[in-house]
């Protein structure tokens, strides 16, 4: 299922990122560093560029998924309002510019590795649709920030198999990919 094949997908890209992460920053790490600045200079880097990797490379598994499965009408990265530009809009970028198509029949998905507290930076990305989809693999939330997001009109997606992390009272509200 679309749901197994996103966690495997990552499961085994994330394997190979590290190996490959391995082999360009250990040597530098293993010189070791004059400053704690120095220090925490690259280690911030590597954190970001890890953040970067695994947002991006989700949102690429996803586009491949979408394809794979057979959606074919979509549109990554469409400029919306101003410079904002959400992950995913359904038909696509062109019927969301065209003034004649039905407010109601445009979807939005967002997509963020953990949600927490950026779950909010979605709520204006396309303010032609209403409802938001917000396609996550975080391991849970608390009922309290879930019963914030269906009043915000975000409607949270997330594969299957981590349903069991999240409370047994916002189970069964949660969308899969499938």
């Amino acid at each position: 299922t679309p749901d197994e094949l996103i966690i495997e997908r990552r499961e085994n890209e994330y394997k190979l990122f590290r190996q490959i992460e391995e082999t360009h920053i250990l040597h530098q790490v293993k010189k070791g560093f004059d400053t704690v600045d120095e220090f925490m200079q690259m280690a911030n880097s590597v954190s970001n560029r890890r953040k970067s990797r695994s947002g991006k490379s989700l949102e690429i598994h996803l586009e491949h998924l979408f394809r794979q499965f057979g959606l074919a009408t979509f549109s990554s990265q469409c400029r919306t309002e101003g410079n904002k530009r959400p992950d995913f809009i359904f038909p696509s970028c062109a019927d969301y510019h065209d003034p004649t198509f039905p407010d109601q029949k445009l979807r939005m998905l967002a997509v963020k590795t953990t949600c927490k507290d950026r779950w909010r930076q979605v709520l204006n990305e396309a303010n032609r649709v209403d409802r938001i989809h917000l396609f996550t693999l975080q391991e849970g939330v608390s009922p309290h920030q879930f019963a914030e997001m269906t009043t915000a009109n975000v409607k949270l997606v997330v594969p299957k198999p981590l349903h069991t992390k999240y409370p047994e009272l916002v189970r069964d509200k949660l969308m899969t990919l499938n």
